[in-house]
């Protein structure tokens, strides 16, 4: 039995041997022979946002001045003819916060015209103080019926713009609230 425990041990050490050659043998080729791995070529997208050109900057308007002509009477048909509606518009002036809101009325400025004096600021409330409208008025809107032959400042939420023509052209004031 002595001679099989033996033959065992050699055996057993000729194949331990064996096996850490093998391992120690394919550590050292793994390194030897080792390829960095191929990587494939990746493509990449880069997107570059192009800045949008800036705008060219509109040209000013050179000013001109607005000349109406002033009138001593005039009626819509008289204005239309004397005046465009841009001049007119450009002229007229706004004020802002100043809208009242509600029930709305109109006034012909022929009616303005019979109960205003030279120089007068018609506004709602001195129309409603001459009683030409109802007290429930909370905005008016100045229409065209009717001549016009005075200077007049008028305010009001809006106008008709052969009222607004008519109302530049006798050398008043167009004031729009909104």
């Amino acid at each position: 039995m002595k001679t099989a425990v033996i033959v065992f041990i050699i055996f057993a050490t000729v194949f331990a041997i064996g096996t850490l050659i093998y391992v120690v043998v394919d550590i050292i080729l793994s390194i030897v022979n080792r390829k960095e791995k191929e990587v494939a070529p990746q493509t990449v997208t880069v997107v570059v946002p192009v800045p949008e050109p800036e705008p060219e900057p509109e040209p000013e308007p050179i000013p001109v001045p607005v000349v109406i002509p002033e009138v001593e009477k005039i009626d819509a048909i008289e204005a239309d003819e004397l005046i465009t509606d841009e001049v007119a518009m450009a002229v007229a002036e706004v004020e802002e916060g100043k809208a009242g809101v509600g029930f709305r009325a109109y006034i012909n400025i022929g009616v303005i015209n019979d109960h205003f004096e030279p120089g007068d600021e018609v506004t709602l409330d001195a129309i409603k103080a001459k009683k030409l409208l109802p007290k429930k008025v909370q905005r008016i809107k100045v229409l065209a019926d009717g001549v016009l032959d005075r200077p007049l400042k008028v305010k009001a939420e809006s106008f008709s713009i052969q009222a607004i023509k008519m109302i530049e052209l006798t050398g008043g004031t167009v004031v729009i609230l909104k």
